[in-house]
């Protein structure tokens, strides 16, 4: 049955949702005027596949159920929830068929207000866009504009800040690799500065600061009439004034370093910029917990300052930091812990009696770590290494390294891929070997247990080690295409949601469930997708998007394709991080689990458009390495 409504209870409801509740007062009244109702009896046909369709719907009350083709579940939708806009925008006939899922209330709005008003107001049309990768990019686009606008805190506005609005742009005091110690330390106290940029011409060739100069020149009592080139530290780290405070922070951490150089685009020298000017501006204790952890004097202090991280993250998050970036920072943090526990480790026990390297798996090999992280490490030996006279050294080493890091909250893996396994410590070749079982002998539950191997980084000690390994394992996964489709049938029979109905995630046909899994359900998926492209294409890049990026250009994956997927990636790791903080606001333990029903209207949109998106890809994943099987 259908009528035309009273005008005042239409515009009362529309108003209460997006994006109607956008609208100004005269356009919300226009498609008022043009609205009818439509009651439906429970499991009534409202649309038929194939129909021509010649309404938007706006779900009053009631509910209506999605299937395209009229077989294949689509999509749930509850009040205040829309469809029906893609046949009209397309002007084709309708792909979903609709049912009413319990008795339902519609409000039906014509075709012409609707297009008309979509061809005049650009919010209203981004809302209909019948592309979920647009919406998806704008959402990330919303989520970085609101942290830089909307808050207006210090640490808001420092994240967001260029390294150049950190330094006055002057002539940087500098010396010629030439200068003598003595004249450089002169210079360096005329001018009231620590850190001296050494130039050969216009090319910065290294850098010296008051720590080299205590710990290089006046420690060994070296010849302070040598030149400046034996005591610089040569081929410093640069970063553009154009650049995040947050990319120089990360920089920072990561190498341990206190400053930095910067240049314009040019590469021509500007400034220097050092990590109390950073601290300064983001009034977060964030290059403080690295500086700590590499100072640390022992297990307990290493635990003590990563303790900090999760207010850290927190920090970061409510100033609109971009969930690679918070990442990397996460990430970094997690580097640091593992560097200094086995320098401790080594300083307890000794010189490592033959050549090693703790190599690490997973999400802190990718630089994607969030908060509530285990590990995942190992160790490779060089072909000195005998088990009988050196595992003594390394399994002891091992046990400080793995029960340190989860005094430090990297709880132990429940796999147990350790160090402490003596299964993960072994030289490069028995390494090689135990790959080349994986990739010559695959069976899918083999392959669900050591996909995480293909993401693999040196964190200390003999960097070749890994970097050999790494080269031998992805050749021989390249030319092994069976070995292939066994990881892209793994990846692609992931079940990505649906979206969400009311309060309940959907999955498929009747399958609902409660809580939502992050990381599993959402952010797994994408990294699968990205080994495969990168074991196939011999990319040598750990970390997700770079691996995106390269398979794009490496033709493995279409340009939109990866776009796309990054796009899914970025919003869907935003949401966890938000949700991870918010647990820490409350005093409760981040995790990756998630109720639907403390998520926004916002957040399911577009959450249902980045599952959209990985469920199409893993589709054509399965397709193009795995011959359609499943």
């Amino acid at each position: 049955m259908e009528h035309v409504t009273e005008l005042g209870e239409v515009l009362g409801f529309l108003r209460a949702h997006p994006p109607f509740s956008g609208l100004a007062p005269d356009a919300l009244a226009a498609l008022g005027r043009a609205c009818r109702i439509s009651y439906y009896r429970r499991g009534a046909l409202v649309i038929a596949a194939g129909d021509a369709n010649r309404m938007l719907s706006v779900v009053r009350s009631g509910a209506v159920e999605l299937r395209l083709g009229g077989t294949e579940l689509n999509a749930r939708l509850g009040e205040g929830e829309c469809f029906g806009y893609p046949s009209l925008i397309r002007a084709m006939p309708a792909q979903n068929e609709v049912v009413a899922l319990e008795d339902t209330l519609l409000y039906r709005i014509e075709a012409e207000a609707f297009l008309k008003l979509r061809a005049a107001d650009a919010d209203f049309r981004a809302f209909f866009d019948t592309d979920e990768s647009a919406r998806l990019r704008r959402a990330v686009a919303r989520l970085r504009s609101r942290g830089a606008l909307e808050q207006d805190s210090e640490e808001t506005l420092g994240a967001h800040a260029s390294i150049g609005s950190l330094v006055r742009r002057r002539e940087v005091v500098t010396a010629a690799p030439g200068t003598t110690i003595a004249e450089a330390a002169r210079l360096m106290a005329e001018h009231d500065v620590s850190t001296l940029p050494i130039r050969d011409g216009e090319r910065l060739v290294g850098i010296i600061t008051d720590k080299d100069l205590r710990r290089r020149v006046l420690a060994p009592g070296l010849d302070t009439a040598k030149p400046v080139a034996q005591v610089m530290t040569p081929s410093p780290v640069t970063i553009v004034e154009d650049a995040p405070v947050l990319t120089a922070l990360v920089a920072m951490a990561e190498r341990h370093i206190h400053h930095l150089p910067v240049t314009d685009a040019s590469g021509r020298l500007v400034a220097v910029v050092s990590s109390n000017d950073i601290l300064a501006r983001l009034g977060s204790n964030s290059l403080i917990i690295a500086k700590e952890i590499a100072a640390a004097r022992d297990d307990t202090e290493v635990a003590r300052a990563a303790a900090q991280l999760p207010h850290a993250i927190a920090g970061l998050v409510g100033a609109g930091v971009d969930a690679d970036h918070v990442a990397r920072y996460a990430s970094t943090i997690g580097e640091g812990a593992h560097r200094r526990l086995l320098d401790l480790g080594e300083a307890a026990l000794g010189p490592p009696p033959v050549d090693y390297a703790l190599v690490c798996f997973g999400s802190l090999a990718r630089a994607e770590q969030a908060l509530g992280s285990d590990q995942d490490n190992g160790f490779i030996f060089g072909e000195d290494y005998v088990p009988e006279r050196h595992d003594g050294y390394f399994e002891a080493l091992s046990r400080h390294l793995c029960d340190g890091l989860d005094g430090a909250g990297y709880r132990y893996c429940p796999g147990d891929i350790m160090a402490t396994n003596p299964a993960y410590r072994c030289t490069g070749a028995q390494w090689q070997a135990r790959f080349a079982h994986w990739i010559a002998s695959p069976d899918p539950q083999a392959v669900l247990e050591t996909t995480i191997f293909f993401d693999m980084r040196c964190l200390a000690g003999e960097a070749r080690l890994v970097e050999d390994l790494r080269r031998t394992v992805f050749a021989q996964a390249r030319s092994n295409r069976i070995f292939l489709s066994f990881v892209a049938r793994a990846a692609a029979a992931t079940r990505v949601p649906l979206g969400f109905f009311r309060n309940f995630l959907l999955q498929d046909d009747a399958d609902e469930g409660r809580v939502f899994d992050l990381k599993s359900q959402a952010i797994a998926p994408v990294v699968d997708l990205a080994r495969v492209h990168a074991l196939a294409n011999g990319i040598e890049a750990t970390n997700t998007l770079e691996r995106l990026r390269a398979a794009r250009e490496a033709g493995g994956l279409d340009a939109e394709a990866a776009r796309d997927l990054g796009a899914a990636f970025e919003f869907v790791r935003d949401v966890r991080f938000r949700h991870q903080a918010e647990q820490i606001a409350q005093g409760t333990a981040p995790s990756n689990k998630l109720d639907p029903e403390r998520l926004s209207r916002f957040d399911r949109e577009h959450l249902r458009d980045a599952f959209k998106l990985i469920r199409q890809q893993l589709d054509k994943l399965r397709a193009d390495f795995a011959g359609g099987l499943s």
